[in-house]
This record gives structure tokens, C-alpha cells and sequence, in this order.
């Protein structure tokens, strides 16, 4: 499994629907569920971004129909960056041959 982390900010449009944050996450958690992806965490933020979600999916593919999907709603945009934890990387540095 590899995890994902998404940046995301609302559009004029997903700012007007506010009210409805709590329906359009749980049909959000139901995409995810739907594609096989976990969902981590997620966190509401101040500053350049509105929302970051950590997921765990079993590849790209799979968080990239998650963004068409919701990109296609047109209530939000952002960036999505693949991870992997510190003590994993501990291991990608250890191999390095410099």
C-alpha cells in the first residue's frame, strides 16, 4: 500500500455549498470505500489549503480516478503527493551509493 496525502482548497462554487461539508464528505468517504483507498486522516486547515486528507491506496491509478471523480463536481481542486513514512525512507538512504 502506498499513501497519498491531498491538498485541497473549496472553489467560489464548493464555497457556496458549505452547509453541506458533512454530506459531501460522507459521499467522499463512500468514493474512497468504493475504490478500495483508506482514508488516514483528514484535517480541515487555515492558510493556503482548506482541507488535507491522508489516504492509503494500493496504487496511482486508483487515487487518480479519485481525483477525476471528484475534480469532475467542481466543488474543490488541489494537489495530491505520494508518501512513504520516515522509517521507510530511512531505508531508501541507506541504500544510496554516493
Amino acid at each position: 500500500m502506498a499513501y497519498f496525502i491531498r491538498l485541497v482548497r473549496f472553489t467560489p462554487e464548493g464555497l457556496k455549498e458549505l452547509k453541506q461539508f458533512r454530506a459531501r464528505r460522507t459521499q467522499f468517504l463512500e468514493t474512497c470505500k468504493k475504490l478500495g483507498i483508506s482514508v488516514v486522516a483528514e484535517y480541515v486547515t487555515s492558510g493556503a489549503y482548506d482541507l488535507v486528507t491522508i489516504l492509503e491506496a494500493h496504487n496511482l491509478d486508483t487515487i487518480l480516478q479519485l481525483n477525476a471523480i471528484t475534480g469532475s463536481k467542481g466543488r474543490t481542486t488541489g494537489i495530491t503527493l505520494s508518501a512513504i513514512t520516515a522509517k521507510d525512507f530511512e531505508r531508501v538512504a541507506e541504500s544510496i551509493n554516493l
